[in-house]
């Protein structure tokens, strides 16, 4: 209910603004390209967590993950605008195993893909003739395609699972971003900033557990899912600037 009411206020606030801008020269429109690596930054993404029953320990760190796509920039006024497109997103975590009382140890890489489609909403702040900063923030719909699981020393005695299950196939995230960009008159434009993405209810129900012969030991937690990255952008040069540049050239 309040995701629904959230993107209605954006589009009403997005469909006035366009409005009053209808006699005006239309803004331009760009298409980028977008890449983010996941930076394990606790204060805004997932932190490392333990989870222990009986004599079976499990901690789940998330490390470096990325963020690649295509995105699509439709200009609203000359300072403000909309982004959206699709990215393809892998998280990764590092689960460490660790049997007390057999003094057995363990180490496990997992990778979590999802595609996401955001929708922000963004405004610039003009710093010199080519250089601009922007902040932005909206929400985004994911796509989980599938669930995770990883084995370790599947063949001997001592056997460390860690799975993931998804809570559902589409799920709902908040964004904000802020960064820089500098637009060149003929080679697009180049931007660099900080994104973070925080979900509105954990995407992943994780267990892990540890079996030696016939004895198994399970334990059971949540990941949030979310994430800070640096956000790297890059924009194609628009025809139509490009025509207007020759233009004024031959004048």
């Amino acid at each position: 209910m309040i995701l629904k009411i959230y993107i209605s206020v954006l589009l009403l606030f997005i469909s006035c603004v366009s409005y009053t801008q209808s006699y005006r020269a239309k803004p331009e429109n760009f298409f980028g390209l977008q890449f983010k690596p996941l930076i394990p930054f606790g204060i805004v993404g997932d932190k490392p967590f333990d989870l222990k029953i009986d004599n079976f320990e499990s901690t789940v760190k998330p490390i470096m993950g990325y963020s690649y796509g295509g995105i699509v920039r439709v200009g609203l006024t000359e300072l403000l605008a909309l982004e959206t497109g699709i990215n393809y997103t892998k998280r990764n975590f590092r689960a460490e195993y660790t049997v007390a009382d057999s003094n057995v140890t363990a180490v496990d890489e997992i990778g979590y893909v999802s595609f996401d489609i955001p929708v922000n909403f963004l405004v610039y702040i003009k710093l010199g003739q080519e250089f601009y900063m922007n902040v932005s923030g909206g929400a985004s719909v994911n796509f989980n395609p599938s669930n995770v699981r990883s084995l370790v020393n599947p063949k001997s005695q001592y056997l460390f699972v860690f799975e993931g299950l998804r809570y559902s196939f589409f799920d709902f995230h908040a964004n904000a971003n802020v960064g820089f960009e500098y637009r060149t008159r003929k080679n697009g434009t180049f931007y660099l900033g900080i994104s973070g993405r925080i979900p509105f209810k954990p995407i992943i129900q994780i267990a892990t557990a540890y079996q030696f012969d016939t004895h198994k030991v399970v334990s059971k937690g949540d990941i949030d899912g979310a994430t800070f990255a640096f956000n790297l952008k890059y924009f194609f040069h628009n025809n139509k600037t490009k025509k207007a540049l020759n233009l004024k050239e031959d004048l």
